[in-house]
């Protein structure tokens, strides 16, 4: 079988609850274990696919001069305006204990294809695994025996065990479990496939060590080493399920209603106060839009759904920026949703129970894709949002050699290389 041609190649998996649709109408699929075919993917380019979907903004031209009453003041310090990818679609679990992969239906159908990954369930890993967390193309799992942690990015087949942690994280709870980059901005991972170069990240777990109590630890792909917070922190619960890399740090809400916030270059943990606007819009989450940290919030009806962004002003002084707002039931929103983590492009994304959707929708309450329906009850809703890049996982400028024994990547130190050329 010939794969040099420009075709676009899209694994198709029969377990995948997004792969049926009509829009799978000509794409090439191939079977879900291809793990021994020969099949290059280091050359393929997403940038092409963001131009064309951004083309469309000559079509906005003519409200450009309306005003926005929403519109956040461009002289206010906001991470720079990027063009980030779009989500390309959702990880969760099964009632049996294994991953699964949907995929968002394609912006356009002659713009994009629907991205599908070729191991959703990471069937070819050692052990059994659970996704804990994603960035940038990176997914965090957990060995469901071993406990040890894995860092993936599943479209690609590129994996790394990482050393074992020096805390119990406890093998029989949720770890609380966060990725986020030192360089924040969204543009490395595509320098990082086009020129070798690598954007270091930390995995950052937070774990309960007494009731209410809880303390940080986190592994930096740059040391190659784990490294224990000097902070603990009060917030009764962490909620495993909302943690957000962004800024370079990690985020997670809590069960008083604060944001557990987490430097893990300096170690520092913080309780900041969530935005004035969750107190009339109590269904709230936080996600990453643009490479902002950002929270999305909704009145008990869904009719006023609103965006902001944070503002560190300083480490003491967190600021909170109004980012857009939309009337939720002209965008068809109903009491019966619930407000997901956002990754990627500045998009609110919601999971509707009653048709089984998980619906992205724009600032201005235009629904861009979904996910689903997401029939017979074959899923968990801890949905983990999924941005497919190419993004490399390491490097030789870690400082070390890397083997790869039984498909799985291992850190060996220069110091135990130079010992067996000795031998």
């Amino acid at each position: 079988m010939d794969f040099s041609s420009d075709e676009e190649w899209t694994v198709l998996d029969a377990k995948n609850p997004a792969d049926s649709s009509d829009d799978d109408h000509g794409v090439c699929s191939l079977p879900s274990d291809c793990s021994d075919l020969d099949i290059d993917v280091s050359d393929h380019d997403y940038t092409d696919s963001d131009e064309e979907i951004s083309s469309g903004a000559d079509e906005d031209d003519e409200m450009a001069d309306e005003e926005d009453p929403y519109e956040v003041d461009e002289d206010e310090p906001l991470s720079a305006a990027r063009l980030s990818r779009p989500l390309s679609g959702m990880f969760h679990h099964t009632p049996w204990d294994s991953v699964a992969y949907a995929a968002f239906d394609p912006l356009r159908a002659a713009a994009s294809a629907k991205r599908l990954i070729p191991d959703p369930a990471f069937a070819v890993f050692p052990e059994n695994v659970a996704i804990l967390a994603s960035a940038r193309g990176l997914v965090c799992l957990r060995g469901a025996k071993s406990g040890l942690y894995y860092v993936a990015n599943p479209a690609t087949f590129r994996r790394v065990r990482l050393p074992v942690h020096q805390r119990d994280h406890r093998l029989d709870a949720d770890p609380a479990v966060v990725i986020t980059f030192e360089d924040d901005d969204a543009s490395a991972s595509r320098k990082s496939a086009a020129t070798g170069d690598i954007a270091h990240y930390h995995v950052v777990v937070a774990f309960q060590v007494d009731d209410g109590v809880w303390a940080v630890e986190s592994f930096s792909s740059r040391t190659w080493e784990w490294t224990i917070g000097g902070d603990i922190c009060a917030p009764e619960t962490v909620i495993a399920t909302s943690g957000v890399g962004a800024l370079g740090r990690a985020f997670w809400r809590t069960t008083i209603g604060h944001i557990l916030c987490v430097t893990p270059e300096t170690g520092c943990v913080d309780l900041i106060p969530a935005p004035h606007e969750v107190a009339t819009r109590p269904h709230w989450e936080i996600g990453e839009m643009e490479g902002n940290f950002a929270v999305a919030c909704a009145d008990h009806e869904f009719r006023e759904v609103a965006v902001l962004y944070m503002v560190p002003a300083s480490a003491t002084d967190i600021q909170w920026a109004w980012a857009g707002q939309f009337d939720g039931h002209k965008a068809g929103c109903h009491a019966g949703m619930t407000l997901l983590r956002s990754q990627g492009a500045a998009e609110v994304v919601v999971w509707d129970s009653v048709p089984e959707l998980v619906i992205a929708m724009d600032f201005d309450g235009r629904q861009t894709r979904s996910i689903g329906p997401l029939v017979g009850g074959n899923y968990y809703t801890d949905f983990i949002p999924y941005v497919g890049s190419e993004s490399e996982i390491y490097s030789e400028e870690v400082g070390a050699v890397f083997m790869t024994v039984d498909a799985v990547t291992f850190r060996v130190p220069q110091a135990a290389v130079k010992e067996e050329a000795e031998d």
